[in-house]
């Protein structure tokens, strides 16, 4: 039975004691500099999950590539939860009155005036002796690597643990480490500057793997549904257009990700390797209503290095490199 309010860790450097997790106050001092200093400067927060079946079945039902022979839908108490399916657990759990104008969450989002949110990109790394496994309770820490103010924006650097065992977490023995990064962005003054050159798929080797869908409104509603993300570019049309500036509703990048984790599984699988680590990065804002394709060309010996990408329209919109180790 999905949990909808988890038992939650307090912020601390140990897991000393158990209570319901305050939402971190929001920033109330002057300065981008004093903002980075007390957000780098925090403690790793700790908290707790169930790897609940129903979120798990809920995501593979929304996956496309679920829909063919890229993967399936059995999901069994206690099989391994499928690689960048984490991505649906340990929820934000902001009160309504705690979002930003724009929706997100707002635990780690710049101060104005950055207050354009995007996911820019990060790394999982899986530890091929730990799972995380459905129906059993997982340990998150998470805390902020780094902030930075370069060329008009702001990246956030996250560092993500995941612990199958509350044993395993005084070792930092963890089953997945993630590493995420938001960029940040001001808010736009209505005046159109320079078109940034959008990167051309024309070159990229020939795919040895490929997944082709048409992204639509109910897939962004189900997938920010499961990642309890409000965020209004993925749903609120008129404000992804007037106050954003996209020409429609914004793929999800985490989605995308997980996407092209899915594919270099499937290639991962096909050479019997264990695939260990994804590197991945957001290059151009995809859309709905217009075919993304997902694909994937070895990079170097089979078996090995896979470099993936998902394109629209001849685009680029998020390229990254998977590392396969032998069985």
């Amino acid at each position: 039975m999905l949990r909808l309010a988890a038992p939650r860790l307090t912020r601390a450097s140990t897991l000393a004691a158990v209570a319901p997790r305050a939402a971190r106050p929001l920033f109330t001092g002057t300065g981008i500099k004093s903002w980075i200093d007390d957000l780098t400067s925090q403690p790793a927060e700790y908290s707790t999950d169930t790897i609940d079946n129903l979120r798990a079945t809920r995501l593979i039902q929304t996956l496309p590539t679920r829909e063919s022979a890229v993967g399936g839908t059995d999901v069994e108490e206690g099989g391994q939860l499928p690689k960048a399916h984490h991505l649906v657990y340990f929820n934000p759990d902001e009160w309504m009155g705690q979002l930003g104008a724009d929706g997100t969450n707002t635990e780690y989002n710049a101060p104005n005036p950055y207050t354009r949110r995007m996911w820019a990109g990060g790394r999982f790394l899986w530890n091929p002796k730990k799972h995380l496994r459905i129906g059993t309770q997982v340990t998150q820490s998470v805390r902020v690597d780094s902030a930075v103010e370069k060329n008009i924006m702001v990246f956030v650097e996250q560092a993500r643990e995941f612990y199958a065992d509350k044993a395993d977490v005084e070792a930092r023995d963890w089953a997945v480490r993630e590493e995420r990064t938001h960029v940040f962005l001001p808010e736009l003054s209505g005046a159109k500057g320079a078109e940034k050159k959008k990167p051309s798929a024309a070159g990229l080797p020939k795919p040895a793997y490929e997944h082709a869908f048409v992204p639509d409104s109910p897939l962004l509603f189900r997938y920010s549904a499961l990642t309890w993300n409000a965020h209004k570019i993925h749903y609120d049309l008129d404000w992804t257009r007037r106050v954003e500036g996209h020409p429609d509703l914004v793929f999800h990048g985490p989605l995308s990700a997980t996407l092209l984790v899915e594919l270099a599984q499937r290639a991962a699988d096909d050479v019997a390797a264990e695939f260990v680590k994804f590197e991945y990065r957001a290059t151009s804002p995809m859309y709905v209503k217009r075919e993304i394709k997902l694909r994937a060309a070895w990079d170097g010996p089979r078996g090995t290095k896979l470099s993936v990408w998902a394109e629209q329209d001849g685009v680029v919109g998020m390229k990254g490199t998977a590392y396969l180790a032998p069985v």
